[in-house]
């Protein structure tokens, strides 16, 4: 290890081992609030179709935020917002990737983005669909 010659050195030093270790204890990203509109099969469970959001991979917390909606066509709507730990700090590529992640899931037909951190959004001026 280098000779450390003076006080200043010694703090510097500190400082960056404090830093590491604070940086390897912190997420490296914010958990991301994103508003979503289901649009599932007519037959489809909406508290296994929660369940099943809640085990995906970077998903924190899964809530519901308006009643079931069930059309006279068959389709359900469901508005529920998803908590979750983006695995890239592109925002728009990490709402694919989770868009993309649900819409694996039975029953599931489209996934709509509403808002991200309570906001609306749009991307090129047109909604986020999956």
């Amino acid at each position: 290890m280098k000779k450390i010659e003076n006080e200043h050195q010694l703090r510097e030093a500190i400082n960056n081992l404090i830093l590491e270790q604070e940086s390897e204890t912190r997420l490296r990203r914010e958990v991301v609030k994103v508003g979503i509109r289901l649009v599932m099969a007519h037959d489809a469970h909406v508290p296994d179709t929660l369940t099943r959001i809640r085990v995906l991979p970077s998903v924190a917390v899964v809530g519901q935020k308006e009643p079931v909606n069930r059309t006279e066509k068959g389709s359900v709507y469901l508005e529920i917002y998803v908590k979750y730990l983006p695995t890239t700090s592109e925002t728009y590529k990490s709402l694919i990737d989770i868009s993309k992640l649900i819409k694996t899931l039975p029953g599931i037909k489209v996934v709509r983005i509403l808002s991200v951190g309570g906001k609306s959004v749009l991307y090129k001026d047109k909604p986020i669909v999956v």
